[in-house]
This record gives C-alpha cells, structure tokens and sequence, in this order.
C-alpha cells in the first residue's frame, strides 16, 4: 500500500464524507487536489483506499477503490485502567496506549489523585485518540472513559489476566506468561500511589501482584512499560 493520507470519515455507498477538522486538514493544511488518494476509516477496522472526487469548505468527498483488512489492528484484548493524573501526563499516556495496542482506556480517580475526572475534558481526549489512531495506521477507534474507582474494579476484574503494578509491594512476575494471554487488564495508581483501602480491594480480586524493579516510576512510565510489554510479548 501506497504511503498515503489517513483521515476519518463517515463511508457509505463507496463513498466517504470527510468533515469538521478532518477536512480542514484535507483542504487547508495539505491542500489536497482532486484526484489525489487517500486511506479513508471509519472506526470498523478495514482501510478504505479512495480518490478524492470533491473537496469543500464543509466537506469533501472521495470514492472509494478498495477496502483491506487493516493490519496494525490490536490481536488480542488490552485494556489499560489508569488513575487520574496531570492532564499532560495523561494525554502522553492516552496517546502511548492507542500505539501499543489498547483496545480500552479505563480512567477513574483514585484517593490520591491531584486531579479530578472532567466530562468536559472527554472529546479532547478523543481527538488525541483519533489523532494517535491515524499516526500509528490503526482503523480502529480505543474506547475510552471515565469511572469511579468501584466501576473500574468491576470492569477490571472481568478481564482474565490483570496486571497490577503495585510499587514497593510487588512481586516478581514471570513475563514469558504474557505470550498466552488473550485478554488482559493493566491498572496503574497515580503519582502518589494507591491508599492502603484501595489496594486491600484490588488485591482481593484475583490479580497478579507485580513489581516494576526497584526503583520507583512515574504514573506514566509505569503505564507505558506494563502495556508495552504486556503487548509486546502477548503477541498483540
């Protein structure tokens, strides 16, 4: 495949209908021309490849030639539960999580957090997910969301493999256990770590216990690290 232009769009009838900020980018930044080509998403999973046929200021529209099977789609289901932390931080680990694979993007507040879970801060969290998606060729769409810490544990304790990064009380854990895993759930504390209540109910879950090393990581890092690996050698 060609190295072209990705961009979300609604698609239907072979055609696909680019709008909002995805054609202003289309027209205004890259001064795309009728005729050029372009990978079309919608959120489905397959790559539309398309030739632009009408370029406006509110939308443009393409046809499209084909429709693939998106490689860069995750394998296997990962799902990151993170404790509020700064929004920069944040978006760095929103972004980092739609790279590596994450299938959904759980945040909640936890005690210790520094910061609160704003609605309001929803959709512009979704454009760095969209964003994230077309960097790294990916025609799904993270799920994404906010939770109390009692929905989180519900949520998390479905999945079969759960993560716990558990600073100075974790354990060793045996890595090469990942390559099998099909369905796995990491959760993450903020930067001042999970209070003593919180981690008796996260461990009475049937989680594994795991230490980072000994040195003691930011929310991010850890976050980044654990998903990464946890990709990584599950193959996803």
């Amino acid at each position: 495949m060609k190295n072209m232009k990705r961009f979300f769009a609604e698609i239907k009838a072979q055609q696909a209908t680019i709008s909002g900020d995805e054609n202003s980018h289309l027209r205004n930044v890259l001064r795309m021309q009728k005729g050029d080509e372009l990978i079309a998403f919608n959120g489905d999973g397959n790559d539309y490849e398309c030739e632009l046929f009408e370029i406006g200021k509110q939308q443009s529209v393409a046809n499209v030639k084909a429709v693939k099977k998106c490689k860069a789609l995750p394998k296997k289901s990962l799902s990151l539960f993170m404790a509020a932390v700064k929004r920069e931080k944040l978006e760095q680990i929103i972004q980092k999580a739609v790279e590596l694979g994450c299938q959904k993007l759980v945040i909640f507040e936890a005690e210790r957090s520094n910061t609160k879970v704003k609605e309001e801060k929803l959709s512009r969290y979704e454009k760095i997910v969209l964003s994230a998606c077309k960097q790294c060729e990916r025609s799904d769409i993270m799920s994404l969301k906010f939770a109390t810490f009692s929905e989180m544990l519900t949520e998390f304790s479905h999945c079969k493999l759960k993560l716990f990064a558990n600073e100075r009380e974790g354990e060793n854990f045996e890595f090469s256990s990942l390559e099998k895993a099909d369905n796995i759930g990491v959760l993450i504390g903020c930067e001042g770590g999970f209070s003593q209540a919180e981690k008796d109910r996260i461990l009475a879950l049937d989680v594994c216990n795991i230490s980072l090393g000994s040195r003691i990581l930011r929310a991010e890092t850890a976050a980044i690290l654990l998903v990464g690996l946890a990709s990584l050698l599950s193959g996803n």
